[in-house]
């Protein structure tokens, strides 16, 4: 019994252990030549496996960065749930109104960068630009920007709340508009530099008077 246990277990274990390796060569890949200079050859070469490991696993490129793609948004997700849980103490033990000069510091702290921020950045608008172009070639693209939306929108929901605020629309809506003013910033970073005007270095006090007016104390 537990012979035949293991052996229906192993096939999936491997076959999943081909997916993270073929996944993490892409990233690799897809860092260093974009979305469209990456080859399939390029990323099996990476990974060490042959294009049969890649297509027994991925019908296309396309479909491969979607993966990839969900991969790392889980991964913000998970970074995000553990600022979210290291602030909200410190959110709540203030005995007066968290103001905008303060409000932007502790947004510095949620909002740093982790990670290859900026490559994912220019990947993320090259796949977003292909997906118009062929949507066909990006299934369940606006699904995985839905659903990175609402678990995003949770937990700022849930660090606003901690600062004694809530939000005056919808958590998915302020998210979507906080959201777009950290793309902006990281757009002019990205073609800028790191001094840009209207970049990450001014993100914090951006969002900060964003917040402000998109929030309201709670009071009851």
């Amino acid at each position: 019994m537990n012979n035949s246990r293991e052996a229906a277990i192993a096939p999936s274990a491997r076959r999943q252990a081909t997916r993270e390796r073929l996944l993490s060569a892409a990233a690799e890949v897809f860092a260093e030549e974009g979305l469209q200079g990456a080859s399939v050859e390029a990323i099996c070469s990476r990974a060490g496996f042959t294009r049969g490991a890649f297509y027994s696993n991925f019908a296309t490129k396309e479909e491969l960065f979607l993966s990839l793609l969900e991969r790392e948004f889980a991964r913000r997700a998970t970074d995000l749930e553990t600022k979210t849980a290291a602030l909200s103490p410190t959110l709540r033990s203030h005995d007066r109104p968290i103001d905008p000069a303060l409000a932007a510091q502790y947004i510095t702290e949620f909002l740093a960068p982790a990670g290859d921020t900026a490559d994912w950045y220019v990947l993320e608008t090259e796949f977003a630009l292909h997906a118009m172009r062929d949507p066909s070639s990006a299934p369940g693209y606006s699904d995985l920007l839905a659903r990175s939306t609402a678990g995003m929108a949770a937990l700022v929901d849930a660090a606003i709340g901690a600062a004694g605020r809530r939000f005056v629309l919808s958590p998915e809506h302020a998210v979507s508009i906080l959201t777009g003013e950290y793309e902006r910033a990281l757009r002019a970073t990205v073609i800028g530099g790191p001094s840009a005007p209207g970049g990450l270095q001014d993100l914090p006090g951006l969002i900060s008077d964003l917040l402000f007016a998109i929030t309201e104390p709670i009071t009851d």
